[in-house]
């Protein structure tokens, strides 16, 4: 049997009724973002901005498809792709669990994980990994339903750690938290994020990293199953295929991120 390329599979759908719940328009998605700089935040006019957006507005050109942008939180971000009222998210890890509501784009970017703790307190603590944060009475900050790698899940399930993992909605009240003495340091799953925002609040000078080495995580784009044909994907992931070979996916993070 001849297979069938992923562009003509995705004209043929094209051709076609969109899926109940979709936008309007023959290929149209709703993207979901949260600030997350230098990656997708608003620019000074208000508008959305940053090298997701970039990236995924050049491969939506190029497969045929209009984009609608909404700013939510992570959390809601994840509930509704899951639920189909949203069809992308950005810099997203892949994880067993959400395969089952989710089909997710090849790798376009990896982050550099790490724990930042107030300056001049790297001594206080002997981490060699994240699992002596109970053993080390270690108050770590966390962003919920971030995924901190399979490391961090495994701590997650294990009730000993659950008074040592603190929860917030966003990297700003995890520094807030490190200020004020309520946590001792924070996970981040992005390094590059967390300087970009330590940056926009002044607070550089005020935080270090903690010498402990962290594996990062390979992002994706995420689409949601109940409103994203699988070809959709298959087209976008060829679309970024040629622009990694080309040079315009490293050009487009060249601009953002420093």
């Amino acid at each position: 049997m001849m297979r069938m390329s992923p562009v003509l599979l995705l004209g043929m759908i094209l051709a076609a009724p969109m899926v109940a719940g979709a936008a309007e328009g023959p290929c149209a998605l709703r993207v979901g973002w949260e600030p997350y700089a230098p990656y997708t935040y608003a620019d000074d006019a208000g508008a959305v901005t940053g090298a997701d957006i970039a990236l995924i507005q050049a491969l939506a050109d190029e497969v045929g498809c209009a984009l609608e942008f909404a700013e939510l939180p992570w959390a809601r971000i994840l509930r509704e792709v899951e639920n189909g009222t949203l069809d992308v998210s950005t810099s997203t890890s892949w994880t067993p669990g959400r395969t089952e509501w989710a089909w997710f784009s090849e790798s376009y970017r990896e982050t550099e994980m790490a724990i930042y703790v107030r300056r001049g307190e790297v001594g206080r603590f002997d981490l060699e990994s994240l699992a002596d944060i109970a053993a080390q009475e270690f108050r770590l900050g966390v962003i919920t339903d971030y995924y901190y790698g399979d490391e961090y899940q495994a701590l997650t399930a294990d009730p000993r750690y659950a008074p040592w993992i603190d929860g917030a909605t966003d990297y700003a009240t995890n520094i807030r938290k490190l200020s004020s003495g309520r946590i001792d340091g924070y996970l981040v799953e992005d390094v590059g994020v967390m300087e970009a925002e330590l940056a926009r609040l002044g607070l550089t000078e005020q935080v270090e990293l903690y010498p402990l080495p962290i594996e990062g995580e390979q992002l994706r784009f995420m689409f949601s199953r109940k409103t994203v044909d699988e070809a959709i994907v298959a087209a976008f992931d060829e679309a970024l295929e040629g622009m990694r070979a080309d040079g315009r996916l490293a050009a487009i993070m060249s601009k953002y991120v420093p």
